[in-house]
């Protein structure tokens, strides 16, 4: 591999980078919604994992999560966050998919290899919707994290809390790499 001047990536290097960033924020998105998991069932660490990771996609993962949520005698407000998160998970899915089993070009993209060619690059991510995605994944990330510290009861004002943790997911956009913030729900 040719040594490449600090400063100097390529258009293809920056968006494999991107691309790492954005694999990297999904995984801590998948283990934020594990912990919600450990947290609803009550198993112990060793338990729960045996269970939550032998579902082997994240769409089983989160019939599992939802399950839990049924059975968890939770507040209501945690599980109507919890809830309206893994909406906006599912949504976000479809793009980190398209990431997962897409291919690079020479040009910096990344095409679903299902697709006629020409359809592919017209459908291309960029580095600069990796960028968008890997803010909204963090955004994301970031308030189921810190509603499950809220629904533990590591906040004295827990109600204030997961409601603006709520109002972060509905305003998210629907999908990864928007930029454009869900209007309809924030008006809730």
């Amino acid at each position: 591999m040719p040594n490449i001047p600090k400063g100097k990536l390529g258009t293809r290097d920056k968006t494999f980078l991107a691309f790492g960033k954005a694999m990297a924020e999904w995984a801590l998105l998948e283990r934020a919604l594990y912990d919600w998991f450990e947290h609803l069932t009550l198993l112990s660490e060793p338990r729960a994992k045996a269970i939550y990771f032998a579902a082997k996609n994240t769409s089983n993962r989160l019939d599992l999560l939802r399950a839990a949520i049924g059975t968890s005698g939770i507040e209501a407000d945690a599980q109507n966050f919890i809830t309206e998160a893994i909406k906006r998970v599912v949504n976000y899915s479809t793009f980190r998919n398209k990431l997962a089993h897409g291919e690079f070009t020479f040009e910096g993209q990344i095409i679903e290899s299902k697709l006629p060619r020409k359809t592919a690059r017209e459908k291309a991510v960029t580095k600069e919707q990796l960028e968008i995605a890997i803010g909204n994944l963090t955004i994301l990330t970031t308030a189921i994290r810190s509603a499950l510290d809220f629904a533990k009861g590591m906040s004295e004002t827990e109600e204030e809390s997961l409601a603006l943790c709520l109002q972060q997911v509905l305003e998210s956009p629907l999908q990864a790499d928007s930029t454009t913030s869900n209007q309809k729900s924030a008006k809730r």
